[in-house]
């Protein structure tokens, strides 16, 4: 066995609480902190392509992501007016609301054994390489065989341990998300383009949701004032005519339905690990959405994780195996998708091919075994 026995999570996101439950599978303690009171009941859509569907699957949760989800597998272009032009097959892929991602997941980690603490961080740690000293936001103190940051894009672990280099960059666009209804024409990962390349996405998350997003290109990040948001991203898609998009704009009546970021990414060079802190998901890697790959990565990372800690015998072993077996894979994937983003900057019309060819790529490279 493994002399990881009891570790800490950092981040009940995607990536952690797919940590939580690979973890308690493979017989390791868990205990899972978020800043957040609770778990977050709204949020955007998530497609997980096939390469996250078969880590689910190896974690015999596939099925109910199905079941809550939507599965597709073709991939189709309109204009802005909403004319079909061309269908394309699509890697075999799941459309599913990231609160009810968030929800089977951390059912799985709970019903395992992992306990979760919310409304909780990390106030200090003392690093060691046979532990670490952990003092929390509520005064407690604990000692974990290892801690694992999950904390995302802004990751106050990382910047702790691997200083300010892998801070995150502004890569040239902001994505604006909502949900809706689902129209009947969204059965597939949906593009709609104007003339001039401007486009809007959409995918089913649900027989009955779906999940919209824009991409707005700006030489800084943008700052946009929260109370506006739905009035703003009306403006920004008053050019397609779509009936599938103005359903979708229809229902939009409130700021807090809209979901805006700048997309800031980071790619920390391997390895992922200082003494016993290990960095995972976004806090090691995070991409732009092009190749809807970020949440499937921390899947991936957090199957992987696992699979270490219980292939090796000493932890020192067990995380060098982890970035040994991420950081190429991970790479790529940034790699691409920050081309995809520059693509649509440059000259969203003349690079159309380059992009699909890379896409495709891509997505051949994503089948191959973790």
């Amino acid at each position: 066995m493994n002399e990881i026995k009891r570790v800490l999570i950092v981040g009940s996101g995607i990536g952690g609480a797919t940590a939580a439950y690979a973890l308690r599978r493979v017989g390791v303690d868990v205990h899972c902190i978020d800043i957040k009171t609770e778990t977050p009941m709204v949020g955007s859509g998530i497609c997980m392509l096939h390469n996250a569907m078969r880590a689910m699957a190896s974690l015999d949760l596939a099925q109910a992501c199905l079941d809550s989800g939507y599965h597709f597998d073709a991939f189709r272009q309109f204009d802005s007016a909403g004319q079909l032009l061309r269908t394309n097959p699509a890697p075999p892929s799941c459309g599913i609301r990231r609160p009810e991602l968030a929800r089977i997941l951390e059912t799985a980690a709970e019903g395992a054994g992992a306990i979760f603490d919310r409304g909780l961080t990390v106030q200090s740690l003392v690093n060691r390489a046979e532990g670490v000293d952990v003092r929390f936001s509520d005064g407690r103190e604990a000692t974990y065989d290892l801690v694992v940051a999950a904390d995302g894009v802004y990751s106050r672990l990382r910047q702790q341990l691997f200083g300010t280099d892998c801070s995150p960059r502004f890569a040239g666009q902001s994505v604006w998300r909502f949900n809706a209804p689902r129209p009947a024409e969204v059965d597939a990962f949906c593009l709609f383009r104007t003339a001039s390349g401007r486009t809007v996405g959409s995918f089913p998350t649900s027989q009955e949701s779906c999940y919209i997003f824009y991409l707005e290109n700006s030489p800084e990040p943008l700052r946009v004032p929260e109370a506006e948001a739905h009035l703003l991203i009306r403006e920004r898609l008053s050019e397609f005519t779509a009936p599938a998009i103005r359903a979708s704009l229809e229902c939009v009546t409130q700021p807090r339905q809209v979901i805006f970021r700048p997309l800031d990414i980071t790619l920390v060079p391997a390895p992922w690990h200082r003494e016993r802190v290990v960095l995972l998901g976004d806090a090691a890697h995070a991409p732009t959405p092009h190749m809807t790959s970020g949440g499937g990565m921390a899947i991936e990372d957090a199957v992987v994780l696992a699979d270490c800690i219980a292939a090796t015998q000493s932890g020192q072993a067990a995380l060098e195996l982890y970035s040994n077996r991420r950081y190429e894979r991970c790479k790529t994937i940034c790699d691409a998708s920050l081309q995809l983003c520059r693509n649509e900057q440059q000259d969203p019309l003349g690079n159309r091919e380059k992009s699909a060819a890379l896409l495709l790529s891509t997505y051949q490279f994503l089948g191959q075994p973790i």
